[in-house]
């Protein structure tokens, strides 16, 4: 009962999170305000350098306070960030949207893998890329619902009302996160002496297996990045109307949610090469929708590529938790989450510092360039050896 307890309030949270009413229109929220489109990478490389500097120091953090009291604390951080973009909006303030940037930084800084953390220590490795995806579903039904709304909304008050009802929604977040009970201690904890070791956190990132799914991680976080905020513009590119945008997301979320049940009937043993052609279909997507304008084409690749990206991605997580308890350090999760996410970062900030620099070329280079990645390192991570996973 507890353990249901714990992951329905989860799925609340995840719920309430993807209530993000402005996202149809996010990349205008920033527009309308004066911010031009090589200023918006430069802010996007902002949150990712912050997340970069301050990644290691709230892993460890969280391995002192708990999953549970770091979701609270980022919680809060969230609500703080959509309050200042709101802010940032209404102000027209380039600085603003600077600090924005700086704090939605630290609230991934604490949210970088605890939920799947928190997940793993609920449900081990056989159930876990399956109750991860569920959770997942519950933000992505969020998000479905937000969508619905958008076009109330916007008629009711505009862009600030979207803003304004995402930060309420998120400040319902908070009080599931307090709701939720601390996870429950892990088997095979290591001792404190290890826990406070940081050379023997870092060691694992001398292994290949490691170095190979922090680089392919960064490949899924940038295509997910390109599809939140350059699909609208690709539909305009190919004279679709933007009207079209908010069916598109309802279509491609609904089957999004598809990968619980593609997961849940895919056993342990068949997971690696479901991802290796899973990788090999997403960034195949990727280089198609960079230069493709068929409009059939196009909105083909967009409800398809999500779900495409998904899934793999699901099971990698599964597989870095599970990494992280064969070399015996469960009890620093979080911070090993965490490194591996700086490390990730860090090809974000190159990659985001790189699209404002070819942004006169158009987002299809960015596409063309992250399915490349896609595909390279998502072939590194499935065609490797078993016997270097031991």
């Amino acid at each position: 009962m507890k353990k249901k307890r714990n992951i329905d309030r989860l799925e609340m949270l995840a719920f309430f999170n993807g209530l993000v009413f402005y996202a149809p229109v996010a990349l205008l929220v920033r527009t309308h305000a004066g911010v031009t489109m090589a200023q918006f990478f430069v802010l996007q490389a902002v949150l990712s350098l912050t997340v970069f500097l301050f990644e290691i120091p709230t892993g460890m953090l969280t391995d002192r306070i708990g999953y549970k009291n770091t979701m609270v604390l980022a919680q809060g951080i969230v609500v703080l960030a959509r309050g200042l973009m709101a802010l940032a909006y209404l102000t027209g303030s380039l600085g603003l949207f600077v600090v924005e940037a700086v704090a939605e930084g630290f609230a991934a800084c604490f949210l970088s893998g605890i939920q799947d953390a928190y997940i793993y220590s609920v449900y081990q490795e056989a159930q876990y890329p399956v109750k991860v995806a569920r959770v997942s579903n519950f933000g992505t039904a969020g998000f479905i619902v937000s969508t619905l709304f958008y076009a109330v909304l916007y008629r009711l008050g505009g862009i600030l009302v979207l803003l304004v009802a995402t930060v309420v929604s998120c400040g319902a977040g908070v009080f599931c996160a307090a709701g939720m009970m601390p996870e429950p201690q892990m088997a095979g904890h290591v001792t404190t002496t290890q826990e406070g070791d940081t050379r023997t956190m870092l060691h694992i990132f001398r292994n290949a297996p490691m170095r190979r799914m922090v680089f392919l991680a960064a490949c899924f976080s940038v295509a997910f990045l390109l599809i939140n905020f350059f699909y609208v513009e690709k539909l305009l590119a190919c004279g679709i109307q933007e009207a079209w945008m908010s069916p598109i997301i309802l279509v491609y979320s609904a089957i999004q949610m598809l990968a619980e049940r593609l997961l849940d009937r895919i056993g342990n043993a068949s997971r690696r090469r479901a991802m290796f052609w899973a990788i090999l279909v997403a960034g195949g997507l990727m280089i198609a929708f960079a230069v493709s304008f068929a409009p059939v084409l196009v909105v083909l690749v967009m409800v398809v590529l999500p779900l495409a990206l998904s899934f793999p991605e699901f099971i990698l997580n599964s597989m870095e938790n599970a990494y992280i308890d064969e070399c015996g350090l469960s009890g620093q999760r979080a911070a090993i989450l965490s490194v591996a996410n700086m490390a990730g970062n860090l090809m974000e900030i190159i990659f985001l510092l790189a699209s404002a620099y070819i942004a006169a070329l158009g987002t299809a280079a960015c596409f063309l360039g992250a399915g490349v990645l896609l595909v390279i390192f998502g072939m590194g991570v499935c065609c490797a050896k078993e016997k270097e996973w031991r």
